[in-house]
Protein backbone atom coordinates (compact mmCIF):
# COMPACT_ATOMS: atom_id res chain seq x y z
CA UNK A 1 0.00 0.00 0.00
CA UNK A 2 1.15 3.68 -0.05
CA UNK A 3 3.67 1.94 -3.17
CA UNK A 4 5.68 0.58 -0.35
CA UNK A 5 6.03 -2.68 -2.69
CA UNK A 6 6.89 -3.77 -5.94
CA UNK A 7 3.42 -3.70 -7.63
CA UNK A 8 0.92 -6.34 -7.53
CA UNK A 9 2.18 -8.61 -10.61
CA UNK A 10 5.90 -7.89 -9.87
CA UNK A 11 7.65 -11.21 -8.70
CA UNK A 12 10.70 -10.20 -6.16
CA UNK A 13 12.89 -11.00 -8.79
CA UNK A 14 11.70 -8.60 -11.06
CA UNK A 15 9.94 -10.33 -13.29
CA UNK A 16 6.57 -9.43 -14.62
CA UNK A 17 3.33 -11.91 -13.68
CA UNK A 18 -0.24 -11.10 -14.45
CA UNK A 19 -1.01 -7.92 -12.13
CA UNK A 20 -2.66 -8.77 -8.74
CA UNK A 21 -5.59 -5.91 -10.00
CA UNK A 22 -7.89 -6.65 -7.30
CA UNK A 23 -5.09 -5.23 -4.93
CA UNK A 24 -4.83 -2.00 -6.77
CA UNK A 25 -8.38 -1.76 -6.90
CA UNK A 26 -8.59 -2.21 -3.39
CA UNK A 27 -6.28 0.28 -1.78
CA UNK A 28 -7.98 2.63 -4.39
CA UNK A 29 -11.29 2.10 -3.07
CA UNK A 30 -9.93 2.44 0.72
CA UNK A 31 -8.05 5.74 -0.23
CA UNK A 32 -11.02 7.19 -2.14
CA UNK A 33 -12.97 7.00 1.24
CA UNK A 34 -9.98 7.86 2.94
CA UNK A 35 -10.18 11.42 0.84
CA UNK A 36 -13.99 11.67 1.47
CA UNK A 37 -13.54 11.06 5.09
CA UNK A 38 -10.54 14.07 5.68
CA UNK A 39 -12.99 16.19 3.38
CA UNK A 40 -15.66 16.02 5.50
CA UNK A 41 -13.44 16.51 8.61
CA UNK A 42 -12.32 19.62 6.77
CA UNK A 43 -15.50 20.78 6.07
CA UNK A 44 -16.96 19.91 9.67
CA UNK A 45 -13.55 21.01 12.13
CA UNK A 46 -12.32 23.64 9.73
CA UNK A 47 -15.39 25.29 8.26
CA UNK A 48 -18.00 24.60 10.71
CA UNK A 49 -20.56 22.40 8.43
CA UNK A 50 -22.89 20.97 10.77
CA UNK A 51 -24.12 18.72 7.94
CA UNK A 52 -20.75 16.55 8.79
CA UNK A 53 -20.86 16.10 12.14
CA UNK A 54 -22.01 12.24 11.54
CA UNK A 55 -18.61 11.76 11.87
CA UNK A 56 -18.60 12.13 15.61
CA UNK A 57 -21.32 9.45 15.67
CA UNK A 58 -20.75 5.93 16.88
CA UNK A 59 -21.42 3.79 13.40
CA UNK A 60 -18.57 5.88 12.17
CA UNK A 61 -15.83 5.84 14.35
CA UNK A 62 -16.59 2.24 15.29
CA UNK A 63 -17.91 0.37 11.98
CA UNK A 64 -17.49 2.72 8.68
CA UNK A 65 -13.73 4.22 9.58
CA UNK A 66 -11.90 1.00 11.32
CA UNK A 67 -13.59 -0.63 7.76
CA UNK A 68 -11.72 0.75 5.35
CA UNK A 69 -8.61 1.35 7.80
CA UNK A 70 -8.31 -2.17 7.98
CA UNK A 71 -8.64 -3.04 4.08
CA UNK A 72 -5.86 -0.23 3.74
CA UNK A 73 -3.43 -2.04 6.07
CA UNK A 74 -4.14 -5.42 4.71
CA UNK A 75 -3.40 -4.63 1.56
CA UNK A 76 -0.57 -2.71 2.77
CA UNK A 77 0.85 -6.29 4.01
CA UNK A 78 0.03 -8.33 0.98
CA UNK A 79 2.05 -6.01 -1.25
CA UNK A 80 5.03 -5.70 1.37
CA UNK A 81 4.91 -9.25 1.13
CA UNK A 82 5.91 -9.21 -2.65
CA UNK A 83 9.40 -6.97 -2.37
CA UNK A 84 12.77 -7.34 -1.98
CA UNK A 85 13.16 -3.71 -1.00
CA UNK A 86 11.54 -2.86 1.70
CA UNK A 87 14.32 -1.67 4.12
CA UNK A 88 14.69 1.10 1.42
CA UNK A 89 10.67 1.42 0.99
CA UNK A 90 10.35 1.74 4.65
CA UNK A 91 12.75 4.47 4.92
CA UNK A 92 11.51 6.14 2.43
CA UNK A 93 7.75 6.17 4.19
CA UNK A 94 9.56 7.11 7.16
CA UNK A 95 11.27 10.17 5.68
CA UNK A 96 7.81 11.12 4.15
CA UNK A 97 6.21 10.57 7.37
CA UNK A 98 9.00 12.70 9.05
CA UNK A 99 8.17 15.26 6.36
CA UNK A 100 4.42 15.29 6.74
CA UNK A 101 4.40 15.55 10.50
CA UNK A 102 7.11 18.67 10.43
CA UNK A 103 4.94 20.50 8.03
CA UNK A 104 1.88 19.56 9.44
CA UNK A 105 3.00 21.13 13.19
CA UNK A 106 4.39 24.28 10.89
CA UNK A 107 0.87 24.92 9.80
CA UNK A 108 -0.80 24.16 12.53
CA UNK A 109 1.09 26.88 14.38
CA UNK A 110 0.67 29.45 11.67
CA UNK A 111 -2.95 28.60 10.88
CA UNK A 112 -3.65 28.08 14.55
CA UNK A 113 -5.49 24.84 13.32
CA UNK A 114 -5.97 21.67 14.65
CA UNK A 115 -4.01 20.05 11.98
CA UNK A 116 -0.91 18.39 13.61
CA UNK A 117 -0.11 14.91 12.08
CA UNK A 118 2.32 13.27 14.93
CA UNK A 119 1.60 9.77 14.01
CA UNK A 120 -0.76 8.47 11.28
CA UNK A 121 -1.08 6.02 8.34
CA UNK A 122 2.36 6.86 7.05
CA UNK A 123 4.10 6.19 9.74
CA UNK A 124 2.22 3.01 10.80
CA UNK A 125 3.19 1.60 7.05
CA UNK A 126 6.82 2.50 7.60
CA UNK A 127 7.04 1.02 10.70
CA UNK A 128 5.30 -2.00 9.83
CA UNK A 129 7.30 -2.53 6.40
CA UNK A 130 11.15 -1.75 8.81
CA UNK A 131 9.74 -4.90 10.56
CA UNK A 132 8.85 -6.81 8.34
CA UNK A 133 12.40 -6.07 6.41
CA UNK A 134 13.76 -6.88 9.28
CA UNK A 135 12.04 -10.30 10.27
CA UNK A 136 12.72 -11.40 6.35
CA UNK A 137 16.49 -10.89 6.14
CA UNK A 138 17.35 -13.98 6.35
CA UNK A 139 14.79 -15.12 4.18
CA UNK A 140 16.25 -12.65 1.24
CA UNK A 141 19.73 -14.06 2.11
CA UNK A 142 19.27 -17.80 1.71
CA UNK A 143 16.48 -17.35 -0.89
CA UNK A 144 14.08 -20.03 1.05
CA UNK A 145 10.84 -18.94 2.36
CA UNK A 146 10.23 -19.83 6.45
CA UNK A 147 6.89 -20.95 7.77
CA UNK A 148 8.70 -19.40 11.15
CA UNK A 149 8.09 -16.51 9.96
CA UNK A 150 4.54 -16.23 8.97
CA UNK A 151 3.96 -18.18 12.69
CA UNK A 152 5.88 -15.10 14.25
CA UNK A 153 3.95 -12.38 12.46
CA UNK A 154 0.82 -14.22 13.40
CA UNK A 155 1.28 -14.36 17.19
CA UNK A 156 2.69 -10.61 16.91
CA UNK A 157 -0.50 -9.29 14.84
CA UNK A 158 -2.50 -11.42 18.29
CA UNK A 159 -0.56 -9.69 20.56
CA UNK A 160 -0.83 -6.05 19.13
CA UNK A 161 -4.83 -6.66 18.42
CA UNK A 162 -5.11 -8.13 22.14
CA UNK A 163 -2.60 -5.05 23.95
CA UNK A 164 -5.69 -2.37 22.31
CA UNK A 165 -8.17 -3.89 24.69
CA UNK A 166 -6.20 -3.02 27.60
CA UNK A 167 -5.28 0.54 26.54
CA UNK A 168 -8.40 1.94 28.10
CA UNK A 169 -7.09 1.24 31.11
CA UNK A 170 -3.42 2.68 31.12
CA UNK A 171 -5.37 5.97 29.34
CA UNK A 172 -4.31 8.36 32.26
CA UNK A 173 -0.49 7.34 31.42
CA UNK A 174 -0.30 8.40 28.40
CA UNK A 175 2.45 10.45 27.40
CA UNK A 176 4.06 11.91 24.02
CA UNK A 177 6.35 8.91 24.21
CA UNK A 178 3.77 6.64 24.00
CA UNK A 179 2.11 8.32 21.98
CA UNK A 180 2.91 5.92 18.54
CA UNK A 181 1.46 2.74 20.71
CA UNK A 182 -2.07 4.46 21.37
CA UNK A 183 -1.43 5.96 24.82
CA UNK A 184 -1.38 10.23 23.62
CA UNK A 185 -0.66 12.63 26.24
CA UNK A 186 -4.56 13.24 28.23
CA UNK A 187 -3.69 17.28 27.47
CA UNK A 188 -1.47 17.30 24.66
CA UNK A 189 -2.40 19.31 21.54
CA UNK A 190 -5.39 18.99 19.10
CA UNK A 191 -4.06 15.94 16.61
CA UNK A 192 -5.38 15.17 13.13
CA UNK A 193 -5.57 12.00 11.57
CA UNK A 194 -3.86 10.34 14.60
CA UNK A 195 -3.68 6.48 13.94
CA UNK A 196 -1.33 4.45 16.54
CA UNK A 197 0.29 1.48 16.13
CA UNK A 198 -1.79 -0.77 18.23
CA UNK A 199 -4.21 -2.36 16.88
CA UNK A 200 -3.50 -1.50 13.50
CA UNK A 201 0.14 -2.54 12.59
CA UNK A 202 -0.88 -5.90 13.65
CA UNK A 203 -3.90 -5.95 10.58
CA UNK A 204 -0.21 -5.12 8.54
CA UNK A 205 1.11 -8.18 9.70
CA UNK A 206 -1.82 -9.99 8.88
CA UNK A 207 -2.21 -8.47 5.02
CA UNK A 208 1.78 -9.98 5.09
CA UNK A 209 1.14 -13.07 5.96
CA UNK A 210 -1.84 -13.51 3.15
CA UNK A 211 0.43 -12.11 0.60
CA UNK A 212 3.52 -14.88 1.68
CA UNK A 213 0.05 -17.66 1.40
CA UNK A 214 -2.68 -16.46 -0.81
CA UNK A 215 -0.27 -14.22 -3.14
CA UNK A 216 3.14 -16.09 -2.98
CA UNK A 217 3.88 -16.32 -6.57
CA UNK A 218 2.97 -12.46 -6.77
CA UNK A 219 -0.02 -12.72 -9.18
CA UNK A 220 -3.70 -12.34 -9.42
CA UNK A 221 -5.54 -14.49 -7.62
CA UNK A 222 -8.21 -14.28 -10.01
CA UNK A 223 -6.41 -14.57 -13.35
CA UNK A 224 -9.43 -15.49 -15.15
CA UNK A 225 -11.83 -12.24 -13.92
CA UNK A 226 -13.98 -11.17 -16.56
CA UNK A 227 -12.68 -8.19 -18.97
CA UNK A 228 -15.47 -5.93 -17.84
CA UNK A 229 -14.47 -6.48 -14.04
CA UNK A 230 -11.02 -5.33 -15.08
CA UNK A 231 -12.33 -2.29 -17.06
CA UNK A 232 -14.81 -1.30 -14.28
CA UNK A 233 -12.35 -1.65 -11.62
CA UNK A 234 -9.98 0.60 -13.72
CA UNK A 235 -10.27 3.82 -12.12
CA UNK A 236 -9.45 2.17 -8.96
CA UNK A 237 -6.39 0.72 -10.14
CA UNK A 238 -5.11 3.25 -11.21
CA UNK A 239 -5.48 5.06 -7.53
CA UNK A 240 -3.77 2.21 -6.09
CA UNK A 241 -0.91 2.39 -8.24
CA UNK A 242 -0.27 5.82 -7.34
CA UNK A 243 -1.24 5.80 -3.97
CA UNK A 244 1.83 7.22 -2.33
CA UNK A 245 1.10 10.36 -4.50
CA UNK A 246 -2.36 10.85 -3.85
CA UNK A 247 -1.88 10.28 -0.12
CA UNK A 248 0.18 13.07 0.49
CA UNK A 249 -1.03 15.75 -1.82
CA UNK A 250 -4.81 14.51 -1.79
CA UNK A 251 -5.10 17.33 2.06
CA UNK A 252 -3.20 20.00 0.54
CA UNK A 253 -5.13 19.87 -2.34
CA UNK A 254 -8.33 19.34 -0.81
CA UNK A 255 -7.69 22.49 1.47
CA UNK A 256 -6.62 24.50 -0.89
CA UNK A 257 -9.96 24.16 -2.76
CA UNK A 258 -11.96 24.69 0.33
CA UNK A 259 -10.15 27.79 0.81
CA UNK A 260 -10.73 29.30 -2.56
CA UNK A 261 -14.38 28.47 -2.59
CA UNK A 262 -14.52 29.91 1.08
CA UNK A 263 -12.80 33.07 -0.69
CA UNK A 264 -15.32 33.18 -3.13
CA UNK A 265 -18.23 33.02 -0.92
CA UNK A 266 -19.58 29.35 -1.96
CA UNK A 267 -18.63 27.71 1.73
Amino acid sequence: MLNNAVQPGSTASGRRGERAFELDALRGLALFLMVLHHLAFDLRYLFAKDVFAFQECWWFNHLLRPVFLLVFLVVSGICCSFSRSNTRRGLLLLAVAALVTVLSLVAAVWFALPLAILFNMLHVLALGTLFYAALTWRERRTGRESPAVDVFLLLAASVVIYLFGLLPAWADSGSYWLLPFGLPPVYGIDMADYLPLIPWVGFFMIGAVIGRRIYSGCTSAFPNAPSWVITLTRPLTLAGRNSLLIYVLHQPVLLGILFALRFIGLI
